[in-house]
């Protein structure tokens, strides 16, 4: 997630490790989707799915597995295009949000490292939505899993913040702590990046809504051998879904095949 930031060594994040049982079930809620909106994030989902149809130049009727759909913004406009889409997230209220929006859909509710049985033509893991877990082994259980369940042939792309990301926002030298606060309208949100462990704490904060994540970050060289160790094969790395050059800048778009 690229904003507009400024540094801000008061930044009031919690210090403190924060767990996914602590801060999931809060921060994936009804104020969620409003908050982002607020962001923007929201405003290219209709090129990205295009860009995305473009990638994978998979038939209409393909079966695609989005992980973790959210409210369904990229599953439902691929179903709407004729392909059968399942989306799962860990999250009621985002499902029941994704079913109102897209009844043509599957939506299922469950964890990232159980995915419904497949074999799928392609899955998605957009928008940074990797890295939830407490441990590094269950993010590794949920790549393992999403390659069970992937047809031979068959290609995992993941949209995400790198490390190497991360580090070109947010930190300065070889400092072991990096604070950063971003201000949209009402809306605050303070980060806390720990360099030595690799992980980073997000505080957002607008009138009636206050939420904590956290997530681990991994640079392209730890994704790439993580995929390998899960049963994926082939790893490209590129700057957006048109293929272009990986940009610090931007998130990094993977294509992994199996």
């Amino acid at each position: 997630m690229k904003y507009s930031t400024e540094q801000a060594q008061d930044a009031t994040v919690t210090s403190g490790r924060i767990t996914r049982e602590d801060w999931a079930a809060e921060f994936f809620d009804e104020g969620f989707r409003e908050t982002f909106s607020t962001l923007g994030v929201y405003d290219d989902t209709d090129s990205e799915v295009d860009a995305i149809v473009a990638l994978l130049g998979l038939p209409p009727g393909a079966r695609i597995l989005d992980v973790p759909c959210g409210f369904g913004r990229h599953a439902g406009p691929l179903g709407r295009r004729g392909y059968r889409v399942v989306g799962i997230d860990n999250s009621p209220e985002q499902l029941d949000d994704a079913r109102r929006r897209y009844p043509g859909c599957t939506f299922v509710l469950t964890d990232m490292r159980t995915p419904p049985a497949g074999p799928y033509d392609a899955i998605l893991n957009l928008w940074t939505s990797f890295g939830f877990f407490d441990t590094r082994e269950e993010d590794l259980a949920a790549l393992t899993a999403w390659a069970r369940v992937l047809a031979p042939g068959g290609r995992l792309v993941m949209e995400i913040d790198t490390l190497e990301c991360f580090e070109h926002r947010a930190r300065n030298g070889s400092e072991l702590l990096s604070t950063q606060l971003t201000r949209r309208s009402d809306l605050v949100g303070n980060a806390r990046y720990d360099w030595s462990a690799q992980e980073l704490e997000l505080h957002w904060t607008r009138p009636g809504w206050s939420r904590q994540c956290r997530l681990h970050m991994y640079s392209r060289p730890q994704l790439e051998a993580a995929f390998h160790e899960a049963g994926f094969g082939d790893v490209a790395f590129m700057g957006d879904f048109h293929g272009g050059p990986v940009d610090p800048e931007k998130r990094t778009v993977i294509v992994v095949t199996k």
